[in-house]
This record gives C-alpha cells, structure tokens and sequence, in this order.
C-alpha cells in the first residue's frame, strides 16, 4: 500500500515510519517519491484504515493513495517463522500477559489498532445533555442568560 504524507522535516518521516513499523502485519516500510512524501508499507493482514488513522493521530496527515496485493514470490522469505513457529508463538503470548494485583497472570487480547483504542476504532465520542433552566420571575433585564 502506499500512504501520501503530508511531511515537511526529517523529524516527522522518521515518526511516521515508526509508527507503519510499529503496525501488526508490517513486514516493510519505505519512503519513496520525488520530495520523499511517499510511504510504502508491504506486510500481511494490515487494517489500512486503522494504520492511516493511527499516522494521523500520531505523525502527520496522512492519505490512502493505493492499495494492491503483492504476489506471494515478491515477499521475502522468512526462514526463521517457517522453521521456529512455536517460538514466536511464546514470545507474542509473553507480551500480551500482564500480573494482576493478586499476583495471577491475566492474558491482554491484540488491540485493532496502535493508538490503543476501544472495540469500535470508529466509535463516536459520546455528547453531554444539558437541561436549560428558565428563572421562574420572568426575565426582568431582557436578558434570559442572567
């Protein structure tokens, strides 16, 4: 996938790539174009829309420009998952345990996205009710505000 970045320093491209490396699914991440404002991203089951909102919470503006899949011979081959997939198995499951207060493991279950957000990354923030109170003289200035 390529992202369009609205980067203007150094700084700022180098955020936006920790954040793409920082994404589940991410096997590589590259900035091309003429003014280095292109990020490709290639990796296996990538949320585009969670990475691109969590570029733009975190780095800069960010765009969906494309979107393909690659052929499974472009990818390069991992030897050590193919040979080793229990190890990394134990080693995703030491992260995802955190102590409980009364010393028991608790297993945290993967979030959707880097910005570690509630169950529905498109959930609307909720809006407080605010009941209008009239003074029971009647306004005697004019003015309802008082």
């Amino acid at each position: 996938m390529c992202i369009k970045l609205s980067v203007n320093c150094d700084r700022c491209r180098r955020k936006a790539m920790e954040v793409a490396v920082n994404a589940k699914g991410v096997i590589s991440v590259a900035i091309e174009g003429e003014s280095g404002d292109d990020l490709v991203v290639v990796g296996d089951g990538i949320d585009a829309a969670c990475l691109v909102d969590t570029l733009r919470k975190k780095a800069c503006y960010a765009m969906l420009e494309t979107l393909e899949e690659v052929s499974p011979g472009i990818l390069p081959p991992d030897d050590e998952q193919v040979e080793n997939p229990q190890e990394e198995d134990d080693t995703d499951n030491s992260k995802n345990i955190e102590a409980d207060d009364n010393g028991t493991d608790q297993t945290v279950p993967p979030h959707c996205c880097l910005a570690q957000c509630s169950t529905n990354c498109y959930e609307q923030p909720h809006s407080d009710i605010y009941e209008v109170v009239y003074d029971s003289y009647g306004p005697t200035t004019g003015c309802i505000i008082m």
